[in-house]
């Protein structure tokens, strides 16, 4: 009876030259949203782990310079 089940089953893996998946587009504000929710939350994370990190104001603006100019500066250099 195992044989019957195990013979039934298809494993045979898909041709990855048909497989596409489609860009995802998204706005302008949508991306800067997210580059500073991406900021915030890396900051608080790192925060609670290294308390001085967090209570520095020049490197919180550094953070998010670094997160809102370098990250898209970075990203559009390695994408050419």
């Amino acid at each position: 009876m195992d044989e019957e089940l195990v013979s039934t089953i298809d494993v045979t893996q898909p041709r990855a030259e048909g497989i596409s998946l489609p860009r995802l587009r998204l706005s302008v504000a949508t991306r800067e949203r997210l580059l500073y929710v991406g900021a915030a939350v890396s900051y608080v994370s790192i925060g609670v782990f290294v308390t001085e990190f967090a209570l520095s104001w020049i490197v919180g603006f550094a953070w998010l310079l670094l997160w809102i100019w370098g990250l898209p500066a970075l990203v559009g250099r390695l994408r050419r």
